[in-house]
């Protein structure tokens, strides 16, 4: 079919952009890169994820079964008497605008210029027959990609582009996803650069299961990042800036809260860290010039060892304020504060494996907001879509070394054993004896022990895969029940 299409397209001297789209639509569909979805039931398309993989056991759908995926349900657009559609370098446009919307190149995470290349294969030949003015190439060497210096210069020349040709009153909006505080530095030194200060921001969800990308190490929502032209010649230090953004992380964050439903929400975790990050630009691009930090000596920055920006430690910053902030459901904010980071990363882990997330890289987010280097020792398996972490009663005596430092002698971790204890004796006054002999200053810490307890019996859910919980559940109630009512 898809040889007889490019026949056709080839042929006809009437053919419409929609046959176009058709052909690299079948494509998608019936590649070489298409595999079987992760259930092994049906074909997948080729862009279930943002890059191309070779397969050694691609799809090959039949004419009919491609039929079904070839249907089209466009709406008849709007007319606008003055409208143009054109492809160009965003360093050499010249029309003036009053506003500009763009989905920048994301610094390594996406190769657009590949997925391009990937559609041209069809188009190459037959674009300039439909579309005379365009230009049907990747411009491979043109693509603002990569990392360090070039990728901030050329990010700076697009920005600075748009800015010039924009009001005082015009405003971008630019869409941005990426989980490493040093590229949202050079975010915040690409629009500090171009003269943009963000008035704005939110998160949306863009990776769900109705496009098939929610499984995998995938950040789930996009920060849409609204910006318009810096006023003024505000200075200040970064000592001075670190309570604004703070106090700029708590009100996105609180926002985000008041608008999300705990029974069904909206946003995760990861997505509030995302907005830790955009509060924090939002509160950098207002100053002019901060500290002695010089504009073009960081444009010019490597990307080696020791090369990191002065913004990337107040961009970490916010993210751990985030991290502060977003106390799981069930446990008090008071203990939360006396936690260590390895102990926060398990209770966070508990949280939102409550809510059916497996996904590594949430994993992977939660322990850089929350300063945790080495987190593996706390999952039962790190396997992609199939991350979790250890049960109480898994974690057994292993790793266990009271009165040290680290999550090995943490109360968090007695606690666990002791849930595994009454587990095992069927008991929970053994265990209630251990944490006595074993916890430093046990009376003083009762109550805090009691809360722990009270949190991993009550914080899973014991349906589905989560009743792998319910012993572990069910002892920690008991055995919190017992520390709490436990007198000298």
């Amino acid at each position: 079919l898809l040889a007889s299409l490019s026949t056709s397209l080839a042929e006809s001297s009437r053919v419409r952009a929609g046959l176009l789209l058709s052909s690299i639509k079948l494509a998608n569909w019936n590649s070489r890169l298409s595999g079987w979805n992760s259930s092994g039931e049906k074909p997948e398309r080729t862009f279930t994820g943002q890059d191309i993989a070779p397969l050694a056991n691609y799809i090959a759908r039949s004419a009919s079964d491609l039929t079904a995926v070839n249907t089209f349900d466009i709406a008849r657009p709007a007319q606008c008497k003055d409208s143009l559609a054109n492809l160009a370098d965003a360093r050499t446009v010249s029309i003036a605008a009053d506003l500009w919307i763009t989905d920048p190149g994301y610094a390594d995470a996406v190769h657009y210029e590949e997925i391009s290349e990937f559609f041209l294969a069809w188009l190459e030949k037959r674009l300039p027959k439909v579309f005379p003015d365009w230009y049907a190439d990747s411009r491979r060497a043109l693509a603002v990609r990569g990392t360090g210096q070039t990728f901030r210069q050329a990010m700076v020349e697009c920005y600075s582009r748009f800015t010039s040709l924009m009001p005082d009153n015009g405003f971008q909006i630019v869409m941005f996803t990426h989980t490493d505080a040093d590229v949202w530095a050079d975010l915040a030194l690409i629009l500090w650069a171009s003269g943009l200060q963000v008035s704005a921001a939110w998160t949306i969800g863009t990776e769900t299961a109705a496009v098939g990308i929610r499984e995998g190490r995938f950040v789930q929502g996009t920060v849409l990042l609204v910006l318009r032209k810096r006023q003024g010649a505000k200075r200040g230090d970064l000592a001075d800036i670190y309570p604004d953004v703070q106090a700029e992380v708590q009100r996105q964050l609180e926002a985000m809260l008041q608008l999300d439903p705990k029974e069904d929400p909206n946003f995760s975790d990861a997505d509030y860290q995302l907005a830790a990050y955009a509060a924090a630009l939002r509160v950098l691009t207002a100053y002019e010039r901060i500290d002695d930090i010089d504009v073009v000596r960081e444009l010019q920055r490597g990307s080696g060892k020791g090369e990191r920006s002065r913004l990337t430690g107040l961009i970490e910053r916010a993210v751990r304020i985030a991290s502060d902030y977003l106390v799981p459901d069930g446990l008090d904010r008071t203990v939360w504060k006396r936690l260590s980071p390895e102990e926060r990363l398990y209770c966070k882990g508990v949280e939102i494996e409550a809510h059916g997330e497996y996904r590594e890289g949430v994993y992977q987010e939660f322990a850089r907001g929350l300063g945790v280097t080495e987190y593996k020792h706390l999952l039962a398996g790190a396997i992609a879509n199939q991350t979790r972490l250890k049960t109480p009663s898994e974690f057994g005596n292993r790793d266990l070394r009271p009165r040290e430092d680290g999550f090995a002698g943490s109360l968090l971790r007695l606690a666990l054993f002791a849930i595994a204890t009454t587990v095992e004796r069927q008991d929970p006054k053994p265990a209630r004896d251990y944490l006595r002999t074993e916890v430093t200053d046990y009376w003083d810490q009762r109550i805090m022990l009691a809360a722990l307890l009270r949190y991993l019996a009550t914080r899973p859910a014991l349906q589905g895969e989560m009743s792998r919980w319910k012993a572990d559940a069910e002892a920690a109630s008991d055995l919190a029940t017992v520390i709490s009512n436990d007198r000298v």
